[in-house]
């Protein structure tokens, strides 16, 4: 990873139609805009547009009690308090985001994202529980969910479970389950607030026997289908199909074209330890947007001269283990992200600009040690701390068919 010499890289009386077309025309105009703001990962709407006491998809007003919408926000919420054993205010933070993400109906989908809590397909399907689309039910989805805590989403189960506010355990259960960035924080929040009030949260608290805890997160490995896969945002053409892509769309699915001194491993004797850490691309064969081959939270962005590196790196860690590298960054403004931001697979991280030296281009480099500096002092060093990009990043796509 450390090169410090190599080059890079959507017949009645009048009267009674003109009040039949309003009617029918806001019918429609109110579920283009849940079905949009629900299920669009990308949510360009402003949170002032929304109001919480909306007709939910899935039927009925959610704040009404005997709807279908209602009755599935209780379940939701007595799942997390009877079963996950969160507090009141967990398990309304839950139900704000399910409000957000699927209006409680377990069959919306936008087409690549479905049910309660906009899935991808492969994490939808983990536990067995569904294996059709008529298996899409609440009861169903609650399980799937369990599931999930139960294994790779441990630490949001945890921190939202004990949360005592309920715009509190909003922005954690998005934080750490949905990971959408922030987006409609506020609707999220107001929702959860509601549900709290609502469902008599304030009067339950945390069941500890239940719920359980965790130590140091999610355990490593565990976490088979940890990121929820998006769309970018930043580039309509960057369409993700697992929780692991190439960093450059252009790269077809079977892998990099790469030359020998560009790959992974025993270089020949070109390096330190004729050991190359990571990957280069090849400012001529890859250039353009890179993308986050995983989603993440960037850690730390490294100047020239930090750690030793004669370079812009960026260090993605990721939930599941791993430390990320995007290295070799000549100019700070290539560089899309900014330390502190989550980064979900195929968000944009920063550009690469062919033309020698003094431009950047893409070393990367994946890593099962989160820490920097020891990921770093193992740079020259073939002993498994550094992983090879092309077989980590094929085995994600294949576990996604």
């Amino acid at each position: 990873m450390v090169n410090l010499v190599k080059k890079k890289i959507y017949t009645i009386s009048g009267i009674s139609i003109s009040i039949l077309v309003i009617s029918v025309m806001m019918i429609f105009i109110l579920l283009g805009a849940i079905l949009g703001d629900n299920n669009n990962d990308c949510d360009t709407s402003s949170d002032s547009d929304f109001d919480v006491n909306v007709t939910g998809v899935a039927g009925g007003d959610w704040t009404v009690k005997g709807t279908e919408s209602y009755n599935t926000a209780k379940t939701i919420f007595d799942f997390m308090t009877k079963k996950v054993g969160m507090s009141g205010a967990g398990a309304a933070g839950v139900v704000g985001n399910a409000l957000v993400e699927s209006g409680f109906n377990p069959k919306a989908s936008n087409g690549t994202h479905f049910g309660l809590f906009q899935w991808t397909q492969n994490r939808l399907e983990a536990g067995g529980y569904i294996k059709a689309e008529e298996d899409k039910t609440v009861e169903n989805e609650l399980k799937v969910l369990k599931y999930e805590l139960d294994h790779g989403y441990k630490t949001a189960k945890v921190q939202v479970g004990k949360a005592s506010d309920p715009s509190t355990a909003a922005k954690l259960w998005d934080d750490d389950f949905e990971k959408s960035g922030g987006q409609a924080l506020a609707k999220r929040q107001a929702g959860a607030v509601r549900a709290y009030e609502l469902f008599g949260g304030a009067s339950i608290n945390v069941d500890d026997s239940i719920l359980g805890s965790t130590v140091d997160g999610a355990n490593a490995g565990e976490q088979a289908l940890a990121d929820e896969e998006n769309t970018s945002c930043n580039d309509g053409s960057v369409v993700v199909s697992g929780s692991w892509i190439w960093p450059f769309s252009s790269v077809p699915k079977s892998g990099p074209k790469l030359v020998a001194a560009q790959k992974f491993g025993n270089d020949g004797g070109f390096r330190t330890n004729s050991f190359h850490d990571g990957v280069d691309f090849g400012d001529a064969t890859y250039n353009g947007d890179i993308h986050a081959v995983h989603g993440g939270k960037i850690s730390k962005i490294v100047k020239p001269g930090e750690y030793g590196v004669g370079f812009y790196l960026v260090w993605e860690t990721t939930d599941d283990g791993y430390g990320i590298s995007y290295q070799e960054f000549g100019d700070m403004n290539d560089i899309s992200v900014k330390e502190g931001d989550t980064v979900k697979t195929g968000d944009k991280i920063g550009v690469s600009r062919p033309g020698g030296e003094e431009y950047s281009h893409l070393h990367l480099g994946i890593s099962k040690e989160k820490d920097l500096g020891k990921a770093l002092g193992k740079s020259f060093t073939d002993d498994g701390t550094w992983l090879n990009p092309v077989e980590v990043i094929k085995k994600g796509l294949d576990n996604d068919k």
